[in-house]
């Protein structure tokens, strides 16, 4: 990932800061690296921490992901000679140890205050620890704030806040200094909350909050020059509020070179994560977990105009301070995100993408893109990161273009792209969509091992169990990640095994999915393991492996998959890791009858479910 730097430059701070997350890529599925990591870039990381490890291939591999999503990386042990050349200093994504380092549990209930005041406090880089679950050759398993199945936890809350705030100040807080002069107070005076003031010789500034107590919080943020009513911060959490932020172009404002030197955003009572000036309109982005305002001082009353379908944000102006307040709504999701927008004026020239939300893997892309002028349009610009090779078309409408964007194959899933117009050196219009595959596949009836009370692992490829004498129905999910309708050709194919119908036509809607019914026969196959594929085909190709578990009736199979240990009959499933029990469950009603997170069991496991009855009345180990 690239680097995060947080540079606080004062007698009391270290001269830089990296935000870094363990990727814990020696006790973590192969299969999930491209979906974790990729993750981990869109919540706003840009650098990760690898342990060592002995397999120099597979630390090449995990390597070889991380350049590809654009990130950087650390090693945390010797660099091997065979990856010497992917090291920073021959253009690779492998930077040198971080210096300084603390560590912090994703999973400790004081992760967000404890981040901020390292932060603060000059400590140069911290690891976010405990942020995937893990699982070694022993079997041991820890909890992580996001598990196997990539489903998240509040734990990731501190995380997302973190990796938003330091993207916005990255550039900015080398200028900013501690005030230990300033007055700094809250009203209501209360033990446990703090606040400092980070000031710099060029303006902006930010007031750093805790609130290390059990309640929330609300009051007056008193600092010397300011006053900042109605500031709420919850239990065990942290803000950082703007103060005093300039409108002119650079990194706090991007774009924003229609601004006079004096307009400014005087304090908001939220997180400031992102502030543009684009076609007329500026934009802020917020990390608000309640409801807050922001005040701007502008040389005078906003008049703009609605562009490209949006709907600037209600204000109110003073005429007198020639201030104008906006209010700040609760933001959604796990990281509190809000976006508000202001209309200032009618731009001389606008650009906007008509739609960009997605480009597929593989394919050439038609964004179709608007312009105010031919002019405009003959002098703008398309940028791309990362780089894509692209052509640009006139249409039959006026004063629009189409932009052919080709993706290569190697892109990653899940990932996204940022696209820009630009002209006369200025930024128009911009856009991030995100990476996909034309289309996926997922079998819906697959077999997936709790691993704990709130994780599950679905096993790679997938495994589908079948009844060797009935058979049975099976779903597959097929979704169309393109922009508009497209028929698809699905052919399921497995040694040994029938279907039916073998392969079907099917027309899904742009962006949509949609659940095909097959059945399944098995009479003729031998019991266990039997490995097959869907193969699709018409407006897109892709093809998904797939392996089908054939139980006898009456009978117990055991089998072997991703690690894992399996005995299993028609009704019952028994999972083990090397030394632990996992589930033993019945498969009509669900129930495990392993409490989560499995059992001790030094035992090898017997080839009869009804064996294991028995052991269930022993104490656990």
């Amino acid at each position: 990932m690239r680097p995060v730097l947080l540079m606080l430059a004062s007698a009391l701070l270290a001269p830089a800061w990296v935000e870094s997350v363990e990727f814990p890529w020696n006790a973590f599925p192969r299969p999930l690296w491209e979906r974790e990591l990729a993750w981990l870039k869109n919540i706003g990381i840009r650098h990760v921490s690898l342990p060592p490890g002995q397999d120099t291939a597979l630390l090449a591999d995990v390597i070889r992901v991380v350049r590809t999503l654009g990130l950087e990386a650390d090693l945390e042990g010797p660099l091997p000679e065979g990856l010497q050349p992917l090291a920073k200093a021959h253009g690779g994504p492998l930077t040198e140890p971080l210096p300084g380092v603390v560590r912090v549990s994703a999973l400790a209930s004081d992760a967000l205050t404890r981040s901020r005041r390292l932060l603060t406090g000059g400590t140069p880089s911290i690891i976010w620890t405990d942020v995937e679950e893990t699982l070694t050759p022993a079997g041991i398993h820890h909890a992580g704030a996001v598990n196997f199945a990539g489903t998240e936890t509040a734990a990731t809350v501190p995380l997302r806040r973190n990796a938003q705030l330091s993207r916005y100040w990255g550039e900015t807080l080398s200028s900013l200094h501690d005030s230990p002069l300033n007055a700094r107070a809250v009203a209501p005076p209360t033990p446990g909350v703090t606040v400092q003031e980070f000031v710099s010789d060029k303006g902006p500034s930010f007031a750093s909050i805790v609130n290390a107590t059990a309640k929330p919080w609300t009051g007056e943020i008193r600092l010397r020059h300011i006053t900042i009513p109605n500031v709420t911060v919850p239990a065990h959490d942290s803000a950082w509020l703007p103060v005093n932020v300039t409108l002119l172009a650079g990194p706090l404002c991007k774009d924003c070179s229609a601004f006079a030197r004096a307009n400014h955003l005087v304090y908001a009572t939220a997180e400031l994560t992102a502030m543009e000036y684009e076609n007329g309109i500026l934009a802020m982005e917020f990390s608000a977990p309640s409801r807050g305002e922001v005040v701007l001082s502008l040389s005078r009353e906003p008049s703009g105009p609605f562009v490209a379908g949006g709907k600037p944000s209600e204000f109110d102006w003073d005429e007198k301070t020639q201030r104008v307040r906006l209010t700040i709504p609760a933001g959604t999701g796990a990281g509190a995100h809000v976006r508000i927008g202001l209309a200032i004026e009618a731009p001389d020239a606008t650009a906007f993408f008509s739609s960009a939300r997605v480009l597929l893997i593989g394919e050439t892309n038609h964004l179709t893109a608007e312009f105010s002028s031919e002019a405009i349009a003959q002098r703008s610009r398309l940028r791309t990161s990362p780089e894509f090779a692209f052509t640009q078309d006139a249409t039959k409408v006026p004063l629009q273009f189409v932009y052919n964007i080709k993706v290569p194959e190697t892109a990653i899933h899940g990932d996204h792209a940022d696209l820009s117009i630009e002209a006369d050196g200025a930024q128009m219009s911009h856009a991030r969509p995100q990476l996909l595959r034309p289309a996926t596949l997922r079998f819906t009836d697959a077999v997936s091992v709790r691993m704990a009370a709130n994780s599950t692992m679905p096993l790679t490829p997938a495994v589908v169990t079948v009844n060797q004498k009935a058979g049975r129905e099976i779903t597959v999910s097929l979704r169309n990640n393109a922009p508009e309708i497209r028929t698809f050709h699905l052919e399921l194919k497995a040694e040994g095994l029938g279907f039916s119908p073998e392969a079907m036509d099917v027309t899904v809607g742009a962006s949509a999915s949609r659940e095909l019914q097959f059945r399944v026969f098995a009479s003729s196959a031998e019991p266990g393991l039997h490995s097959g594929e869907a193969v699709l085909s018409g407006a897109a190709r892709a093809k998904e492996p797939v392996r089908f578990l054939v139980v006898p009736p009456g009978d117990t199979v055991s089998w072997n998959a991703d690690g894992f240990t399996f005995l299993e009959s028609s009704r019952t499933r028994a999972s083990f890791l090397p030394g632990r029990w996992l589930e033993f469950l019945n498969k009509d009603n669900g129930h495990n009858a392993i409490t989560p997170g499995g059992r001790a069991f030094v035992n090898t496991p017997p080839k009869r479910l009804q064996d294991l009855e028995p052991l269930l009345s022993a104490p656990p180990r």
